[in-house]
């Protein structure tokens, strides 16, 4: 009887033990950041972001990220309303979705300070159109809790492959101005916690 008690208490303190190793990630929305680039009169940038967006990593490192599109910040209040009115037209798409499968053992193998860069294939799903897109990224394991994932070249939404060239023309109009990219470059550097 003792040496079945003891067996069982072995593997419920194996098994406790090792959940880490298959829990669930989550994205730190404090420590992340997803930006985007707009480009106005052909020479004009502008920095913006979105405040909020979360994510998760499953046991088998599927990747899935939503960006709350109503959350856009361009530092101007007139615009982010414009943007959400016109552009997302976030009464019908709040929001944005990413999804990808990385390696699963290079998560499980990278050490603490340790680095890899690697291409993401993965399918983008905004403005009710779903894309597929490849991302260069870089992981880092900061913590055996911690891993940062953060681009290494921006990646390019391209407005007609979205259907958005309307909603950006109409941002044009309404700003009065001669060009607005329908190129736009993003770029993200996330962290993942469990």
């Amino acid at each position: 009887m003792r040496q079945t008690a003891f067996i069982f208490a072995t593997l419920l303190a194996t098994a406790i033990t090792s959940l880490p190793a298959f829990a669930d990630w989550n994205l730190d929305n404090s420590h992340s950041q997803l930006s985007f680039i707009s480009v106005k009169k052909g020479t004009i940038a502008e920095s913006h972001h979105f405040a909020s967006f979360k994510g998760t990593m499953d046991e088998h490192a599927k990747v899935n990220v939503k960006v709350d599109l109503t959350s856009v910040n361009t530092n101007i209040a007139i615009r982010d309303e414009r943007m959400k009115t016109f552009l997302f037209e976030t009464d019908k798409f709040s929001s944005a979705e990413f999804t990808a499968q990385l390696d699963q053992a290079l998560i499980k193998t990278l050490k603490v300070g340790e680095r890899q860069q690697l291409n993401v294939n993965g399918t983008l799903d905004f403005y009710g159109v779903k894309q597929e897109i490849t991302l260069e990224v870089s992981v880092v394991k900061l913590s055996v809790d911690k891993i940062m994932v953060n681009t290494t070249k921006p990646f390019f939404i391209k407005a007609d492959a979205f259907g958005i060239v309307e909603g950006i023309n109409k941002l044009k109009s309404l700003a009065a101005l001669p060009s607005i990219n329908y190129v736009v470059p993003v770029s993200f550097s996330v962290v993942f916690k469990r």
